[in-house]
């Protein structure tokens, strides 16, 4: 049994997953199991994830979706969370993504905060956000936990959080899952996640950068930008979106506008 288990989930970016998992297996933290989520990947992304699966702490799921249609049916990593939610053995839960890399320290400086404060539920830290245009162009962001916030959705990414396994009964027995998988918020899924846990916690901050975000041709923040690309028929069967502004507008009436 781990004290912690991550789950990070994974589709077709073989460039960028080793240097994503090398950086959860070389955390200063070791008491960790690492649950790794594939959608069913190509070939060139399973033949680097194969090359870590000797590591005894990984945990490996591969789905067996294929078609473009069961994609759009569901969140696709809300699905995959799931699933592995129902997997884990750590006492605190954190996440990744296979274009998202953990500084050495990520951990360690987030365990530490909830072993020394049994009333923080969930905490959240500082990441710097990597988009990696045209011609080799790149342009970063800092993105701060600046506060303690009752408003998590679209401020926070869940890629830069921890939580304690003990919340997610509150979660289920409301909502009759963890994480939801409703195709209206396939480009907001973290955050509907957040609006969730909004109801009952708040996000505590650590105020340092523990996680590298790289926004890339493939991953979703790309796509939400050309969604109306005729060549992706997984967008094209997407119902209407719901957008981060609704989430938010509920949680300040539900809190009294507290941030």
């Amino acid at each position: 049994m781990s004290k912690v288990s991550v789950i990070m989930t994974s589709y077709n970016k073989p460039q960028y997953i080793g240097k994503a998992i090398e950086g959860i297996l070389k955390q200063t933290f070791t008491d960790f199991e690492l649950l790794l989520m594939d959608d069913n990947s190509n070939d060139e992304t399973q033949q680097v994830i194969e090359g870590f699966l000797t590591d005894e702490r990984i945990k490996y799921f591969r789905s067996d979706i294929t078609s473009d249609s069961e994609r759009a049916e569901k969140i696709r990593y809300a699905a995959l969370i799931n699933k592995a939610l129902g997997m884990i053995s750590g006492q605190y839960i954190s996440y990744a993504t296979d274009d998202n890399i953990f500084r050495p320290q990520r951990l360690e400086k987030m365990v530490d905060l909830l072993e020394s404060h049994e009333d923080i539920k969930i905490v959240y830290s500082d990441s710097m956000v990597f988009s990696l245009e045209a011609e080799g162009k790149q342009k970063s962001m800092h993105r701060m936990a600046k506060s303690i916030t009752w408003l998590a959705p679209c401020q926070v990414d869940h890629c830069s959080i921890m939580h304690r396994a003990d919340i997610l009964p509150v979660i289920y027995d409301r909502w009759g899952s963890y994480w939801d998988e409703d195709p209206q918020f396939y480009f907001i899924g973290d955050a509907r996640f957040f609006w969730r846990l909004n109801h009952y916690w708040p996000f505590y901050p650590i105020n340092e950068i523990l996680d590298d975000n790289y926004i890339t041709e493939i991953s979703l923040h790309t796509q939400m930008r050309a969604k109306d690309n005729e060549k992706n028929s997984i967008l094209r069967q997407l119902p209407e979106q719901k957008t981060c502004r609704e989430l938010r507008q509920y949680l300040r009436s539900l809190n009294g506008a507290r941030k």
